[in-house]
């Protein structure tokens, strides 16, 4: 066999579900995953918003790319305190029975899943006394439920405020310190992953 090929079936495989519903015109998400790659180039992207524009998910390649994966990342924008309508087609048409869960659902086990999100709203807000009226984590249990049930190995999950770009609305400045943002949370996802795999 290759060398390099022997060498990449050796590697740790992390896979990007990418939730953002147009992710080419995102400020956040799409730097974040490509500040990932460049850490991991055996980085596996799956943007849902170029494989399925009209929404309709194919469950059987997803859930190849899922067995294929040691360290599973949802990057999304944080939309209605929950994953985007793309992402959430997907989590219905591909973790299944039989596949995720029930007596026979074992594909997902042990897999370690990363949550990364990025919220357009303030730390601030997002707390008991804030405008959204909970800490930002009180939304989470979904994704924690869905991980204990397809045993997968739940993972802190990353995430940041102040992420919202308004054209014709925000300044530069703020374009910048967005940037910035988006920079320091793909820093901690790398390492979140790098944790991942070394455990």
């Amino acid at each position: 066999m290759d060398n390099r090929l022997t060498w990449m079936n050796t590697m740790n495989n992390i896979l990007i579900i990418s939730g953002h519903p147009d992710l080419e015109h995102s400020t956040a998400n799409g730097r974040i995953i490509e500040r990932v790659q460049t850490a991991f180039p055996q980085t596996v992207v799956r943007r849902l918003d170029t494989l399925y524009p009209d929404g309709t998910i194919d469950a059987a390649a997803e859930q190849a790319a899922l067995a294929q994966a040691d360290v599973i990342v949802w990057q999304f924008p944080f939309y209605w305190y929950s994953a985007p309508a793309l992402m959430r087609s997907w989590l219905e048409g591909v973790l299944t029975y039989g596949f995720a869960y029930g007596s026979s659902g074992d594909k997902l086990h042990g897999r370690k899943l990363i949550v990364s999100l990025t919220a357009g709203g303030s730390a601030e807000g997002y707390s008991k006394g804030g405008y959204e009226g909970f800490d930002i984590e009180d939304y989470f249990p979904q994704f924690v439920s869905t991980a204990h049930l397809c045993g997968m190995d739940y993972q802190a999950p990353v995430y940041s405020y102040n992420m919202a770009y308004l054209p014709g609305i925000s300044s530069e400045a703020d374009l910048a310190a967005i940037r910035s943002r988006a920079d320091e949370h793909a820093a901690q996802l790398i390492e979140r992953i790098r944790e991942a795999l070394a455990s």
